[in-house]
């Protein structure tokens, strides 16, 4: 995963914001899974809007991640909104100790959910089942910067998929009664500036410096204005795996 830019933080919660993510995505299958006497796990929770989301249909949820300035923001958002049930976790996964708990969820962890005995733990550790969110294939013009990408030599599908069918196939060979849906759903980037729209396009191609004239004079492209600000509106598609023990 590309390191976050400085601003990358607020980026994504106005994004969650703006685009009601996760719950327009996720939110359903979610709430179908969980009870309210569940102790959830979040695996990659980052700044926690999934767990922000999930905490009044559950007893209690445990947030994990490796990132320790995301989770303080979490727990700054959780106590501003009188959040009581979300217990924090500063370790990586899967190296750090992962205890069983009643449900599992990973939204976009994809390079851990890519390994057999990474999705073995998983299905061990949820005592009931989970959820996994992995990004789906897109075709050539599907693509949020398709041109862009092209006019810099970056090959095509920079969010290729994360193989959902993978996934999939794991969790039913391991015993578990899986379903998955293909979910797409708006969830582009509100910008305060031009300049920080240039510098968003930038980082999610994976872009540097060098790059900053040519995503200039493609921006308009990729931007709209709303009000006194900048869109870049972007469709995701993405596999939402549950299984059940």
């Amino acid at each position: 995963m590309k390191p976050w830019p400085p601003e990358g933080y607020r980026w994504y919660r106005e994004a969650c914001e703006m685009f009601d993510y996760p719950a327009r995505a996720f939110g359903e299958p979610l709430k179908a899974l969980i009870s309210s006497a569940d102790t959830v796990l979040d695996i990659g929770c980052g700044i926690g809007v999934a767990s922000r989301m999930i905490a009044p249909w559950c007893k209690r949820i445990i947030a994990l991640d490796s990132d320790g300035n995301a989770l303080r923001q979490l727990e700054a958002e959780a106590l501003r909104c009188g959040i009581t049930n979300i217990e924090t976790a500063n370790d990586s996964w899967p190296e750090g100790k992962l205890i069983q708990t009643d449900i599992i969820i990973a939204l976009h962890v994809c390079r851990a959910m890519r390994k057999f005995d990474n999705l073995k733990l998983v299905f061990e550790r949820a005592k009931r089942g989970g959820f996994i969110a992995s990004n789906a294939s897109c075709s050539l013009s599907e693509e949020p910067f398709g041109e862009l990408n092209a006019a810099l030599g970056i090959a095509h599908n920079p969010c290729p998929c994360a193989n959902g069918c993978y996934i999939k196939g794991v969790l039913d060979t391991l015993g578990a009664h899986v379903t998955c849906a293909k979910v797409v759903y708006d969830f582009g980037q509100p910008l305060d500036t031009l300049d920080e729209a240039l510098r968003f396009i930038r980082w999610q191609i994976g872009a540097d410096e060098s790059a900053a004239q040519t995503v200039e004079k493609y921006v308009d492209r990729y931007i709209v204005r709303f009000g006194n600000r900048y869109l870049v509106p972007i469709t995701r598609q993405s596999c939402g795996i549950t299984f059940l023990k």
